[in-house]
């Protein structure tokens, strides 16, 4: 074993974190700075750039675990062609039918070759390397209680209805009325959530933080504090792409300081509650983001959040480590942070 692959065997998390910045943001940087008007470099290296995390997780995964097993050709093929022809799909009607985008041979191709990362991401469920195989199982064969994805799916767009009708009852001392239009077409929300599962936080990024990093951190801090070192670096990891948004700074910060420390924690909550199953948060990660899109933002829905958070805080009593036993932990056996 080389020294490099000695010290990823030995800090997994560490390598993780470091591996997911090396694969995304060099080229984060460079489109921005150097092709930002560039659409085709946008999607095929900004498809690399954010498929990072996962990636990240399968090198350091099959670094950590080599032992090999008999190869599932079978199931193998059938995850990695039922992905690549949803998401093939998901990507040409997600551009042609929201952004405008002309129906033809060349978006086709594109989507195709796109569509290959999540088909190739899924399929690793079938790996013959145990790191690997180990990492992705739960995206095809989920754990727990379906309620819980359920939950992931529905939470956030059932509160933000409620701080909607919350802020309709108060008037207008508690938020503008005007912007209260809970009007939204299905099909838009359906390609949202989708496109955001495949490409845009699903799979791509909760392969990563909340699959690979989570919990192996939780096999040495209590889960409250195991999220709150995820945020840090999920957050971050974002910042190239907020640098070159029109949001204010002050946006950005509320949004990656207040707002994506309680999804962390939330993100964590279903992840345990499913046993570590990484589908739950790959539903749920696209199911925020959508949600966000498409419905209104108010007080009364984050003051909703807060008391969530607070309550899955307190009922799992999440300053306390869990039982070495507990499904969620199970995923590796050596290393440090």
């Amino acid at each position: 074993m080389s020294r490099l692959s000695h010290w990823i065997f030995g800090h997994p998390v560490s390598a993780y974190f470091a591996l997911a910045y090396l694969l995304s943001w060099p080229l984060f940087i460079l489109l921005l700075v150097a092709f930002p008007n560039n659409m085709a470099l946008q999607g095929t290296l900004g498809s690399l750039a954010v498929f990072a995390p996962a990636i990240a997780g399968m090198i350091v995964g099959a670094v950590s675990e080599p032992a090999r097993t008999v190869k599932q050709r079978g199931a193998h093929w059938i995850a990695f062609l039922a992905t690549w022809i949803l998401a093939w799909a998901t990507l040409i009607l997600f551009a042609s039918h929201l952004r405008g985008a002309p129906l033809g041979p060349p978006l086709i191709v594109f989507g195709g070759v796109l569509a290959l990362l999540p088909a190739f991401t899924v399929s690793r469920a079938f790996s013959r390397v145990i790191g690997i195989r180990r990492h992705f199982r739960s995206l095809v064969i989920p754990r727990g209680n379906a309620l819980w994805y359920l939950f992931a799916l529905l939470v956030f767009p059932v509160i933000q209805v409620a701080g909607v009708g919350i802020t309709r009852i108060l008037g207008p001392d508690a938020g503008p009325q005007s912007e209260l239009n809970l009007t939204v077409d299905p099909s838009a929300a359906i390609l949202l959530f989708l496109h955001g599962f495949f490409f845009a936080g699903g799979i791509n990024e909760e392969s990563g933080w909340r699959g690979f990093a989570l919990p192996r951190l939780q096999r040495r801090y209590c889960p409250l504090i195991a999220a709150l070192v995820v945020w840090v670096f999920w957050a971050l990891w974002h910042l190239p792409m907020d640098l070159a948004s029109d949001d204010s700074m002050s946006s950005i910060l509320t949004n990656r300081v207040f707002f994506n420390a309680m999804w962390s924690v939330l993100f964590m909550w279903v992840f345990n509650r499913t046993k570590g199953s990484l589908l739950a948060p790959a539903i749920f990660h696209p199911a925020m983001n959508a949600s966000g899109t498409l419905l209104p933002r108010t007080d009364a829905a984050t003051a909703l959040f807060v008391l969530v958070v607070v309550f899955a805080v307190v009922s799992d009593r999440m300053w306390r480590r869990l039982p070495s036993t507990h499904p969620a932990l199970l995923m590796q056996n050596g290393g440090t942070a």
